[in-house]
C-alpha cells in the first residue's frame, strides 16, 4: 500500500482532529468508564490481543517488551503504549486490523551495546525501569506507512529502517530519522 502526499495529507487532518482520543491517563483505566486499551502484538511464537489498562494486561505487554537477551522484564511507558494502540485503532478504523511484530522493547546497557551502541537510547530504563521506545514491524503494512502514522501522533521520535521495521519512543517532541 503506497500513500500518496494527498492521502497522506487527508490522513493528518483526520489524526488531528482525534488527537484528543490519544491521551488518556493509565490512573483513569477501564475502572472509570473510559474505553479499553487493546494491543494486537507477536513476539517470536507468542501473539496475542492485550488489553493493557488491567494489571494482568499490563503485565502482558511488558512481558511481550522484555528484553529477551537478558530474560528482563521492564515497565513500558504509558504513552508508548497509547501511542500503538492509537495506530491499530486508526488503521481498523480503515478496516486494516493489524499486529504489531514486536523486534524490540526493553533493552539493558549490555544487549543494547551489543544492538546498536547508541548511549542515550529511550530503550534503556530508568531507575524505575521504565523504558520509552519500541521497534516493531507489521506483516501487511510497509513500515514507511507505519513509520509516517506514527509521526502523525507527535509523541517522539520514529526511526525509519532499512530493515523494514521503525522505531517509535516518546520523548516529548516529534523527531524523525533513516537508517543506512
Amino acid at each position: 500500500m503506497t500513500l500518496g502526499r494527498r492521502a497522506f495529507c487527508k490522513s493528518f487532518a483526520a489524526a488531528a482532529a482525534l488527537a484528543p482520543l490519544m491521551a488518556p491517563a493509565r490512573a483513569l483505566g477501564a475502572a472509570n468508564g473510559a474505553p479499553p486499551t487493546l494491543l494486537g502484538v507477536r513476539r517470536g511464537t507468542d501473539e496475542a490481543l492485550i488489553d493493557y489498562s488491567t494489571d494482568e494486561g499490563f503485565n502482558a505487554i511488558a512481558w511481550m517488551l522484555r528484553d529477551v537477551r537478558a530474560g528482563i522484564v521492564g515497565v513500558p511507558d504509558w504513552r508508548l503504549l497509547q501511542q500503538w494502540s492509537w495506530m491499530q485503532a486508526w488503521l481498523a478504523a480503515y478496516g486494516r486490523h493489524v499486529r504489531f511484530d514486536i523486534h524490540s522493547g526493553l533493552r539493558t546497557k549490555e544487549t543494547n551495546a551489543y544492538s546498536e551502541g547508541v548511549l542515550n537510547s529511550y530503550h534503556l530504563p530508568d531507575s524505575r525501569w521504565v523504558f520509552r521506545a519500541g521497534d516493531f514491524s507489521t506483516p501487511s503494512i510497509p513500515s514507511e506507512y507505519m513509520g509516517r502514522l506514527a509521526y502523525l501522533s507527535q509523541q517522539g521520535g520514529v526511526g525509519f529502517y532499512a530493515r523494514e521495521f521503525i522505531h517509535t519512543d516518546v520523548r516529548g517532541h516529534a523527531l524523525a530519522w533513516r537508517s543506512r
